[in-house]
């Protein structure tokens, strides 16, 4: 039963993933930005309080308070969880935008940047990947299971932009 209601959970975060995915990529689209000036106000690190943002540790240190009740920490986890995902719409957003700068940049890049460009596709799927991970421990976390790890989301988006950046003429 429990695997089964896992499956289902499962199944509609993937469902849920790909219409964010297919409109954010819209959106994206649709914006008129400069990349290279984008990019110049862009960092990574604007996404590290997403590490601790579901961290458990918050939850016993509350429980542990005189006039704990179990609903405070359900409001909690349940602002948290709201925040967590406006972070990660958020960080979808960059992402896309930071690919697009990459492929702008490299195209204008002194070198021959193809391997470049195939790592690109690499990069993107193991960020998508790492999306649907946190989504389905996001889900877990939400009913007060396990934690959530954000490392490989924020290795992804740290990458991009240290190699984007290493492409921009000096």
């Amino acid at each position: 039963m429990l695997v089964l209601a896992i499956l289902i959970v499962f199944a509609v975060l993937l469902v849920v993933f790909g219409l964010l995915m297919r409109m954010f990529r819209r959106l994206t689209r649709r914006a008129t930005f400069d990349p290279l000036e984008w990019l110049e106000d862009f960092s990574a690190s604007a996404y590290r309080p997403m590490e601790r943002l579901l961290d458990n540790r918050d939850y016993t240190f509350l429980a542990a308070q005189a006039g704990f009740e179990p609903s405070i920490a359900r409001r909690l986890r349940r602002e948290r969880v709201g925040i967590f995902h406006s972070y990660l719409a958020e960080m979808i957003r960059d992402f896309h935008r930071l690919m697009l700068a990459a492929r702008v940049v490299s195209v204008f890049a002194s070198e021959d940047q193809s391997a470049f460009i195939a790592t690109l596709w690499r990069v993107r799927w193991s960020f998508y990947a790492s999306v649907v991970a946190v989504e389905i421990h996001v889900a877990l976390h939400w009913l007060g299971i396990g934690t959530v790890d954000v490392q490989g989301l924020l290795a992804s988006m740290h990458r991009m932009e240290l190699d984007t950046m290493r492409l921009l003429p000096a």
